[in-house]
């Protein structure tokens, strides 16, 4: 049900909230105290994932090649057994600056 909810998505204005991705996976902690969260969101979106817990959290895209609506994504972030995870999708805005890190 949701990849049809996906698709229907991927035609919506960029000013028209996304669903949320479907997530497939959240693994248990391994030895460095990272999850990996896996799943499907729109093509070319970006995917962030907070750990309600800790309010950390990161941002990847979902797999640029040609995968119909609904594409791969896999995230990995700090967090603890019975942490809650917020995960969203956007699509890039216009006027989004791109910041240098400086050279040492």
């Amino acid at each position: 049900m949701i990849g049809g909810v996906l698709a229907a998505a991927s035609c919506t204005s960029r000013t028209t909230p996304l669903p949320p991705p479907e997530v497939s996976m959240v693994t248990a902690p391994d030895g460095d105290g990272r999850v990996t969260v896996t799943g499907l969101a729109l093509e070319g979106a970006s995917i962030g994932v907070i750990n309600n817990r800790t309010l950390e959290g990161v941002i990847t895209s979902s797999s640029v090649t040609d995968c119909s609506s609904a594409c791969p994504f896999e995230a990995k972030l700090i967090a603890e057994g019975g942490d809650s995870l917020r995960v969203w999708q956007f699509l890039d805005t216009n006027g989004l600056p791109d910041v240098p890190v400086p050279e040492r």
